[in-house]
């Protein structure tokens, strides 16, 4: 007898049996029966491997044994996930599954900081993410935030752009720092990491079009010169349209395990989530940055109303520990790449669709 419990971002590994681990991208699956599923073998061996080694470097790359329907099945995550017996099987599969979306690009780097309020830790390590729609801004998109009392800076930045109905091009999303309660002025340097994004990706709509996400240490002041001189520039540098799998990887903060689901729509389209998250897990929303990707063309209102009914169905039904987080974000992005002939049709398997990937 099975229990699932959709507790999304909890490190997810329950060793039930020595050698198994339960690995879940978005939601925590538990089971009192333990038992391996049949794996089917992989179409192209060799294509994952390479994809595991270019976007998940810090997986020992092998030749997969074991990969199951998402490469079998035109590459998407399975509505419950299988158990995997070595993490090189976890990446195997999740790099199977992370093809982006038309439109999309994403880039990863990492830099040095030291924190003003703890200098005698010395260097201390940040990434930053740059989701990047390729072909121009985007009136396509649609956010869900955390309802803390004490948001965090981005937050408040984010609240802005989504109440002031402008378009979208770029998504920038630094670890380590999450600009709460840093005692200076962090919307300020939110902005100034978003201008930085706006500059090194030429975007006409300027940082006004770049949405800023944060995570990591409250009480901090937020690195933002460290950021836009030398962290984003690099992350444009490494922009690639190939996979989603780096970016879910250098979102992680306590995350052992990088999160990702996917799943195409009957006209070719498909949806990709990346989220990070292990603790701080209450309802409204769940500790959690979450990015939706699709290349579907759906409207703005369309896609508003379908992430908040997600989110309530998801996110928003689970607590660990009682703590809300200041920084929760769920954004969801179209690109409008791959048309449709039936608005309704559409709006009602991208529900489905949308809803599988999120409480995965």
């Amino acid at each position: 007898m099975e229990l699932a419990i959709f507790t999304f971002l909890l490190l997810l590994a329950s060793w039930s049996n020595p050698g198994q681990i339960h690995v879940s991208a978005f939601a925590f699956h538990a089971s009192t029966n333990s038992r391996c599923f049949t794996l089917a073998p992989p179409q192209s061996a060799v294509h994952v491997a390479t994809f595991t080694k270019k976007f998940a470097p810090s997986a020992t790359c092998t030749t997969p044994s074991l990969l199951v329907r998402a490469a079998k099945e035109g590459g998407d995550t399975d509505a419950v996930l299988p158990e995997f017996s070595t993490l090189e099987e976890y990446m195997d599969y999740m790099s199977a599954a992370s093809a982006l979306p038309q439109g999309f690009a994403t880039g990863t780097a990492s830099g040095t900081f030291i924190s003003v309020e703890a200098p005698a830790l010395g260097p201390l390590p940040i990434k930053g993410t740059v989701i990047h729609l390729t072909d121009g801004p985007t009136d396509s998109w649609a956010a869900c935030f955390t309802s803390n009392k004490f948001p965090g800076a981005p937050i408040k930045v984010g609240r802005s752009r989504l109440e002031g109905g402008g378009p979208l091009q770029a998504i920038v999303v630094n670890n380590k720092v999450s600009n709460v309660c840093s005692g200076g002025d962090g919307v300020a340097d939110s902005e100034l990491v978003c201008e930085a994004v706006a500059k090194a990706l030429s975007l006409e709509g300027g940082s006004e079009t770049v949405l800023p996400s944060s995570t990591g240490v409250i009480g901090w002041r937020l690195p933002a010169k460290e950021l836009a001189e030398d962290v984003v520039p690099k992350a444009v540098d490494s922009l690639q349209t190939e996979s989603a799998l780096s970016a879910a990887r250098d979102i992680m903060t306590t995350d052992r395990y990088p999160k990702l689901r996917s799943k195409t729509l009957s006209n070719g389209a498909r949806v990709v989530g990346i989220a990070k998250g292990a603790g701080m897990i209450e309802p409204n929303m769940a500790t959690m940055l979450c990015y939706l990707m699709t290349d579907a063309t759906i409207e703005k209102a369309t896609l508003q109303k379908l992430l908040s009914n997600a989110v309530n169905e998801s996110f928003n039904s689970i607590s660990v520990d009682g703590d809300e987080s200041t920084s929760d974000t769920t954004v969801i992005v179209a690109s409008n790449k791959v048309p449709t002939d039936d608005a309704d049709a559409l709006e009602t398997e991208f529900n489905d669709a949308l809803l599988e990937v999120m409480k995965g």
